[in-house]
């Protein structure tokens, strides 16, 4: 594709000095544009070695106000990061709201250079094109503007600086892959413009820039984050025009796949006691084995409110050991939170290998609590099915064991502990008047819930509705479904080589 892009072309020092200025003082203006609007801007920078890269992130932070300008690397892999999804090490460093994220190559960067060296099969690098597709497009999708810069040299231009720079020991290899990459000119061409194909998007176009010339690349690199923002900002007015368009859609009368659960099922309260100290014994030694091979579990608990959510919990985690666990409570979103993607905030809390995160509560609150709520547009939580089920799949690629439990109880037994909490002085904290208003709506929530349960319970992370009327009984099946799926996840990795076994 390459053979398609003039190259060659150049600016002189003379007409530099006169453009310069006043594309800088445009390029300021869009981010200040976008701090008023509340808009992330995220800048990847790629191209092949001599390029410039360094020097152009280097120019957008002379050139912005670098107070608001983040500028992140991904050569180096940190322990945590390879003990996690690879997303999680680009996840925590996207943009706020009205700030800047400069990516040096992104998601691009080491699989193009891995595919470049022969380290990646072409169906694993073409399967990651599509998964970075699909990321840029939910980040586009949430109002993030995403402007993608590859900066090109030919053949000929590139031997020449490449000679210069290993002359000079400038060439320097943070990864295996750099140098076989670098001096691979026509393999690292081919798979850019592979890469470029398959994610070129109206939502995160590429914009391939002739760097020869450094003053030329400037003003280009320039113009291109500009037009980013004057199309994100285009799309947030007519996203906010179709919103004024739409009302809110009535809910519907469905038979629900809740109204199927035995209610009556209860626990031998004789043999409870017993039965928990069992299960809670089980679980310390599986989930130690887990945590020496490297087996992260997630689990996630949503249901009615005072069906007994906080209850499972607590006997959950007294059976596990709580330096290799942690349980995070899911409440209103702070004013950082708010400022990134909705997903955001999950990531930062994603297990590391052999390590164990428990969510009160989690990213089902977007298709829940603010779909009933009218907290979001239905264009966003619609959306939200394909991008939880995208996230669930890293954590379930990277080896996690993941469960997503649904608490249900009846809406009887709810007013009963509802008023039990009422007039019990250390409950009367666990009863708000948002509950008694939540209640109320109990078909929309029904309604929201078999929605969820149909578009996520998927074969590698369905869902395990929980019969809870009688606590006693949700608390065994929930320690007794986790026992289970780790003795499954331990078999399976006995099964391959145990070469990452903490020592």
């Amino acid at each position: 594709m390459f053979e398609t892009v003039v190259l060659g072309r150049r600016c002189s020092d003379k007409d530099y000095k006169e453009q310069a200025p006043e594309l800088r003082m445009k390029l300021f203006e869009a981010q200040r544009q976008c701090m008023d609007r509340k808009i992330p801007l995220l800048i990847i920078i790629a191209g092949i070695d001599g390029a410039g890269r360094g020097a152009v992130i280097n120019l957008l932070s002379e050139w912005m106000d670098s107070k608001h300008v983040h500028n992140h690397v991904f050569w180096m892999e940190t322990d945590e990061e390879r003990e996690r999804p690879e997303d999680w090490r680009y996840w925590r460093c996207l943009p706020a709201a009205g700030s800047v994220g400069v990516f040096f190559g992104g998601w691009y960067g080491l699989a193009m250079r891995k595919f470049c060296s022969g380290d990646m099969s072409e169906m694993a690098f073409n399967s990651h094109m599509h998964h970075c597709r699909g990321l840029e497009e939910s980040l586009a999708a949430s109002g993030m503007a995403i402007a993608k810069i590859w900066l090109h040299l030919d053949r000929k231009e590139h031997e020449v600086r490449l000679k210069k720079r290993l002359a000079h020991k400038e060439m320097l290899h943070f990864t295996p892959y750099d140098k076989k990459a670098s001096e691979n000119y026509d393999g690292l061409a081919s798979t850019a413009a592979r890469a470029i194909t398959l994610t070129d998007r109206a939502f995160a176009p590429w914009t391939v820039i002739d760097a020869a010339d450094a003053n030329y690349r400037n003003l280009a690199v320039a113009k291109a984050v500009i037009a980013t923002v004057e199309r994100a900002v285009a799309g947030q007015e007519a996203r906010k025009a179709r919103l004024e368009e739409k009302g809110a859609a009535a809910p519907q009368s469905v038979i629900s796949t809740l109204d199927a659960i035995d209610l009556s099922v209860k626990a031998d309260p004789d043999t409870y006691k017993k039965d928990l100290a069992e299960l809670q014994t089980e679980l310390h030694e599986l989930t130690y084995h887990a945590w020496r091979k490297g087996i992260s579990s997630t689990l996630v608990f949503e249901g009615w409110d005072a069906s007994g959510k906080g209850g499972s919990i607590r006997r959950l985690m007294d059976g596990i050991d709580a330096r290799i666990s942690r349980a995070i409570p899911i409440g209103v979103p702070s004013d950082e939170e708010l400022a990134h993607h909705y997903l955001w905030r999950f990531w930062r809390h994603v297990p590391r290998a052999g390590f164990i995160t428990v969510y009160d509560r989690s990213w089902y609150g977007r298709v829940l609590v603010e779909r009933v709520e009218g907290l979001t547009p239905q264009e966003d939580w619609s959306r939200a099915y394909s991008e939880i089920n995208l996230f669930e799949e890293q954590l379930i690629n990277q080896g996690s064991v993941l469960l997503k439990f649904w608490l249900h109880i009846s809406p009887d037994e709810q007013l009963r502990r509802f008023k039990e909490r009422e007039s019990t002085p250390w409950k009367q904290y666990k009863i708000t008047p948002d509950d008694w208003r939540n209640r109320e709506k109990w078909p929309e929530y029904v309604l929201a819930a078999d929605e969820m349960f149909l578009r996520t319970s998927t074969d590698y992370a369905p869902w395990h509705i929980i019969p809870a009327e009688d606590k006693k009984y949700a608390r065994l099946s929930v320690l007794r479904t986790y026992r289970d799926a780790l003795k499954k996840a331990l078999k399976h990795a006995d099964g391959k080589k145990d070469g990452h076994d903490k020592k």
